[in-house]
């Protein structure tokens, strides 16, 4: 066995060094392109899947969304158990919301929103939606007849944006709008600001101080719809949930990851992608290396008839192949996960990838890295089996004469 293996050894190192370089140069070549985009694909698919969920939980959902439970409609007390909800370690901050239907009116758009309260101090320790104003001002605690935007409720003239067709369209800050609320109130705002997260389920929201809720309102005060949490990175969302339960105020808890379906129908569509992706990757290498075999194995034909005369086992031969096309593979990988690590990562991280909800960055996962590497050896070392089984069960004789 050990005679075998070194005489295999032997004939892949001389079919190596004496064959044609640029035949091995090309093959390693698409190999390593193969690598590549076995790697690419994925870390792009992880660094939108982050990116995603990161903006979901600074503009949309906090960490943790609690919630009246049952078939209540308002949190009782909120005050207070704001207070005792931010002295829980791991929490950062909690901001109230109360969500009231409404229609917003302008010229002759109208719009079906939901008009969330809240209070801008505490929502700027939770949400980031403050830094993406992109007109106007953020709202101020004490401010009355007032209302912000997003990007897809005012459409600002931005005829690029996804929901454009639907929305006001042509609102700026400092316009007036109209706003009938589902009590048959009607009142008339300024528009404060429009904001611009970059997330739709974000950007179709429009929101005014609890001081103005309290007035269209008056029977919420100390009330709440939801209450939205930010925690500490690295802090366990279920130890502060416990806690939570523990005060005994009959609550209903979300976390982040639970209201982004969304995000899930877009991953694994993306998924779905990447797989259909990875398929042809290897049936590409796959191709590659059977066809530089199959081309070897019919030009050396008479050789290999030889060698069997002479005493060589078939093994050997067969064997010989599976090392060189291990030693493309194996090669192809080393260069392809170096350049893609070294080389494309730092390169995409200065100029991102730029999706509807931000900038995506490549993320390698080193599981993933693993398995890839494992099914291009299988796939090299099967495509390089078959020509060369198939040459191994002509007799020599027939190998030798043609």
């Amino acid at each position: 066995m050990i005679k075998s293996l070194r005489v295999a050894t032997f004939l892949a190192l001389k079919s190596i060094i004496k064959g044609n370089v640029g035949v091995i140069v090309l093959t390693i070549f698409m190999l390593i392109l193969v690598t590549m985009n076995l790697l690419f694909v994925p870390g792009l698919i992880n660094g939108a899947n982050v990116s995603m969920n990161s903006i979901l939980v600074r503009t949309y959902s906090g960490d943790i969304i609690i919630g009246p439970e049952g078939d209540k409609t308002v949190i009782n007390h909120v005050g207070d158990l704001i207070t005792r909800i931010e002295s829980i370690d791991g929490v950062v901050a909690a901001s109230a919301r109360n969500d009231i239907n409404a229609y917003i009116e302008f010229e002759d758009n109208r719009v079906s929103r939901v008009v969330t309260a809240i209070d801008p101090a505490r929502e700027k320790e939770v949400f980031e939606v403050s830094r993406s104003l992109i007109e106007g001002k953020y709202l101020d605690t004490r401010d009355r007849d007032q209302i912000l935007l997003g990007i897809q409720v005012a459409g600002a003239d931005r005829e690029d944006i996804e929901l454009y067709s639907s929305s006001l369209r042509h609102v700026h800050a400092g316009d007036k709008v109209v706003v009938t609320y589902s009590n048959g109130l009607e009142k008339q705002y300024t528009v404060k600001g429009i904001f611009d997260t970059g997330f739709i389920q974000t950007d179709l929201q429009a929101f005014v101080t609890e001081l103005e809720f309290n007035s269209v309102m008056p029977n919420m005060y100390d009330k709440a719809s939801s209450i939205r949490v930010k925690l500490e990175e690295g802090a366990d969302p279920q130890r502060v949930i416990e806690r939570i339960a523990s005060m005994g105020n009959n609550l209903e808890f979300q976390t982040w990851e639970e209201t982004a379906g969304l995000v899930e129908s877009m991953t694994e569509s993306f998924i779905l992608i990447n797989q259909i992706l990875n398929v042809v990757n290897y049936l590409v290498a796959g191709i590659t290396v059977f066809i530089v075999t199959y081309v070897d194995v019919v030009n050396r034909r008479r050789q290999i008839g030889i060698q069997r005369a002479i005493g060589i086992k078939s093994h050997s031969i067969t064997v010989s192949y599976l090392i060189r096309a291990l030693f493309y593979a194996i090669v192809g990988l080393i260069i392809g996960i170096l350049f893609f690590k070294y080389v494309v990562i730092p390169v995409e991280a200065r100029h991102p990838f730029e999706f509807p909800f931000g900038p995506a960055y490549l993320i390698t996962q080193p599981s993933y890295t693993a398995r890839m590497a494992f099914i291009l050896l299988v796939v090299s070392l099967t495509a390089a089996f078959i020509p060369v089984w198939r040459v191994m069960r002509i007799k020599i004789l027939d190998a030798i004469w043609g």
